[in-house]
């Protein structure tokens, strides 16, 4: 007589504290993707000779000339968000390190495609103020707009398979809804919670910059929609351990310091600028 045995799947949860390394990894990239976007501005400042400060609420230039140098920003963004795009398929582990590359990679084009969008729409703005000024043909800023919003559903479609790869084993995505809770544990809910961890780094806000930020989980949302119905990545087939990474927690205390002691008093660019008495602290 023959016993038939019936093999039962044991299948894989996420790990609560990868689902920490993700929250971490969310707050780093917001600040990472804000700073390309003050750097940017204030280099393009000094390059035209408007005297900027960087602060923690914004750029500030202290002389007058073109409103061009804020086209800085976005243009940073995506730039920023490409070249990390070209490294990122040459990191080929499922690392915090990688992870966190991941996120700031998204956020540099959600902060430049967002800055394209609003700026062509919003004459408020230096961007729609210099388009307005032009001799464009009309609905050209309604075409700036859509075209940037069209890449940045792009973006985060394409993030999905990404985030997927992340799996500890293949079983903890194998079905649609293990994909869809999968996505929903490291994309949305850490999406959420690390704006909130990232607010305190910008205070005071005058640039309204805090006020963007429910919006990143909106951004994400389309991610972790398209996850179920994705299929082309590789997670792997024995499981892979994961712990709380040092690695991040020492970044984001390193992002806190510079934030708060590097910037929080401004520092002018160049940094020896003296007209006000700035003097840069390490």
């Amino acid at each position: 007589m023959s016993t038939v045995v019936e093999a039962r799947r044991t299948v894989i949860r996420t790990v609560p504290v990868f689902f920490m390394n993700s929250v971490l990894a969310v707050t780093i990239g917001i600040v990472v993707a804000r700073l390309v976007e003050l750097s940017a501005v204030a280099l393009a400042g000094a390059v035209a000779g408007r005297d900027p400060v960087i602060r923690l609420s914004g750029v500030e230039l202290r002389a007058a000339g073109s409103d061009w140098v804020a086209l800085a920003a976005p243009v940073a963004g995506v730039f920023v968000g490409l070249v990390l795009l070209l490294l990122y398929p040459g990191s080929r582990d499922r690392s915090p390190g990688r992870l966190a590359m991941l996120w700031t990679m998204l956020f540099c084009f959600r902060a430049g495609l967002v800055g394209f969008a609003s700026g062509a729409l919003d004459e408020s703005t230096a961007l729609g103020s210099e388009l307005a000024s032009l001799d464009l043909p009309g609905g050209i800023d309604i075409v700036i707009a859509v075209a940037a919003l069209l890449a940045l559903a792009l973006v985060a479609v394409g993030a999905a398979p990404a985030f997927l790869s992340f799996a500890r084993h293949r079983s903890e995505v194998g079905t649609r809804l293990e994909r869809m809770r999968f996505a929903a544990s490291i994309v949305l809910v850490p999406a959420i919670v690390g704006p909130l961890l990232a607010i305190p780094m910008f205070l005071p806000d005058a640039s309204g910059f805090i006020g963007t930020l429910p919006t990143i989980g909106l951004f994400v949302l389309l991610t972790v929609i398209c996850a179920p119905f994705t299929t082309a990545f590789r997670p792997p087939e024995v499981v892979e351990e994961r712990g709380l990474s040092l690695g991040l927690v020492a970044g984001l205390a390193f992002v806190i310091v510079f934030m708060r002691f590097g910037i929080g008093s401004g520092m002018p660019i160049p940094p020896w600028d003296e007209s006000l008495n700035l003097t840069w602290r390490a």
